[in-house]
């Protein structure tokens, strides 16, 4: 367990400090640098003996992270395969531990998930026409992701479902950066942390919350 909670705070660490390179050129030192706090964080939920399948998520977000760290169409359709791939690990691990009364239990969960959906659909539809012929992997990714989250609804712990949605918001605001804004726009520098401290918070809540399930 000492060596898993050393393993933890080291992924924190390299996550946090990725602040400072991320604004730097796309190498492939910053690339690794990008990749280890999501690995160390699946390499953590396997020394603790978390489900597989929060394991495997976490190890394929990894390599998404690592995908979308280049430049390009194509690590830009690798990353999204890679993540798309983690997102069916975890709809698997959620189905599995779901209860769909919690989930109707309280208003308060029926109102967030419809929340989350029309700000995802909301932001789908205008970037249809822009993204071109990614829309589809994209529309199919989204609707995944909208499982994911609802799945969480019926999970006891509300931590869960922040962390989900964190990672969903994450996927937006990278997506308006992309097929909205562009990069010339005066707000990308500040929507790129933006991706990088909600989508890397998101990972570490949903491993602490799911490895404890």
């Amino acid at each position: 367990m000492a060596s898993a909670t050393g393993i933890l705070w080291l992924s924190v660490a390299l996550g946090t400090s990725y602040l400072w390179i991320l604004p730097k050129e796309k190498t492939v030192f910053r690339a690794v640098w990008k990749t280890a706090p999501v690995l160390l964080l699946s390499l953590y939920a396997y020394l603790v003996e978390a489900h597989p399948l929060l394991v495997a998520a976490l190890a394929l977000g990894a390599l998404g992270d690592w995908s979308l760290a280049f430049e390009g169409d194509r690590a830009f359709i690798g990353g999204v395969g890679f993540f798309l791939s983690a997102h069916i690990a975890y709809v698997a691990l959620l189905a599995t531990i779901a209860d769909p009364a919690i989930a109707m239990a309280d208003a308060w969960r029926l109102i967030a998930g419809a929340m989350v959906a029309l700000l995802t659909f909301g932001v789908l539809m205008r970037i249809w026409r822009p993204a071109g012929r990614m829309v589809l992997p994209i529309g199919v990714y989204v609707l995944l992701f909208m499982v994911l989250v609802w799945l969480t609804l019926g999970l006891a712990d509300p931590l869960v479902f922040i962390g989900a949605t964190l990672f969903i918001f994450s996927d937006i605001v990278l997506t308006i950066r992309k097929y909205w804004t562009g990069p010339d726009h005066p707000i990308d520098s500040a929507a790129a942390y933006v991706v990088w401290v909600t989508y890397y918070a998101a990972q570490v809540i949903l491993t602490l919350t799911l490895s404890e399930t």
